[in-house]
């Protein structure tokens, strides 16, 4: 009988350490699914955030739209000396500004030739070229109502006669197959001077 009981106190003392192991064992094959699906949907949130950053990048790919075209055409007649008339052209990717009577402007800080387009979809754009005379600096910069984006470009006045203001800005910012506009003079400020002086015409 003695040796019975210790026959089954040794057998249970070399199968308890078994037990244990097959317990941790089973432990371990729990975690394991848990990692998988730790990994999985941590893949799934990458997924997630690489599809947010395709809408992101998708919101930011220009403003739609085609181009202005080429041979596109325009002008306006004033009435201030200032801003007499207006001539406005499209050509190779560059909308051309011609206006007389420059030479009739006399700031004491700055003036600006305010330009609004406004395309058959009612979207429009600021065309802003200023001359700050009293520090000699010069801004050309198409302001975007629709984003609010401002794009600079560098240059200024092309015309060999000081009576003429001549530029070139790049239209590409700019989409429409056609635009009603109206150039704004502004001296110091004030605006002074309106072409055409009531309403708009257009770019076509």
């Amino acid at each position: 009988m003695k040796t019975t009981q210790k026959a089954i106190a040794a057998m249970l003392a070399i199968m308890f350490p078994i037990a244990l192991a097959g317990g941790c064992g089973s432990q371990t094959t729990s975690n394991q699914p848990a990692s998988a699906n730790s990994q999985t949907n941590s893949q799934d949130s990458g997924d997630d955030s690489q599809d947010s950053g395709d809408d992101s990048q998708d919101s930011t790919d220009g403003d739609g739209g085609s181009p202005l075209a080429d041979g596109l055409a325009g002008s306006c007649e004033g009435s201030d000396p200032r801003l007499p008339s207006v001539k406005l052209d499209t050509s190779a990717g560059y909308l051309g500004v011609e206006i007389p009577g420059n030479d009739q402007i006399k700031p004491d800080e700055f003036y600006s030739y305010d330009l609004m387009l406004t395309n058959e979809d009612g979207d429009s754009w600021m065309v802003q070229l200023s001359n700050y005379v009293s520090s000699g600096e010069t801004n050309r910069s198409v302001f975007n109502m629709q984003t609010s984006k401002n794009l600079n470009y560098p240059g200024w006045n092309n015309s060999d006669d000081k009576s003429v203001f001549s530029t070139s800005v790049p239209d590409t910012a700019m989409r429409g197959t056609s635009m009603d506009w109206q150039m704004t003079l502004s001296i110091d400020g004030n605006d002074v001077a309106k072409c055409p002086t009531d309403g708009t015409t257009s770019l076509e």
